[in-house]
């Protein structure tokens, strides 16, 4: 009786392979997300930047000149906000590393 009492604990307990390997698979999506959250925020400052400028051109009748300096406003500061993000990321990464030593 205690011998089957053992085998049927065994095969509900999950293997502890298992556990481990969905943890890195979750981890791994995290930082894929983080990462595509990162070029999102870089292609909507541009994006931004473009339409605010094209639209002050039509009510100011500039022709393009403040969309295009829309355009560079906008990439000047996604870039800025790409490198901090990086920045972030990287430190944590590091962290994480750290941890496991």
């Amino acid at each position: 009786m205690a011998e089957k009492s053992k085998k049927t604990s065994r095969q509900n307990s999950s293997p502890p392979e298992k556990e481990s390997e969905m943890a890195n698979i979750t981890r791994s999506y995290q930082k894929g997300w983080a990462y595509s959250e990162v070029a999102l925020q870089f292609g909507i400052a541009i994006v931004l930047c473009t339409l605010v400028g094209s639209w002050l051109d039509g009510k100011f009748g500039t022709g393009n000149i403040l969309m295009i300096t829309g355009v560079i406003i906008g990439t000047v500061a996604g870039f800025i906000g790409l490198l901090k993000q990086l920045n972030v990321l990287n430190t944590k990464g590091k962290d994480e590393r750290n941890k496991k030593i």
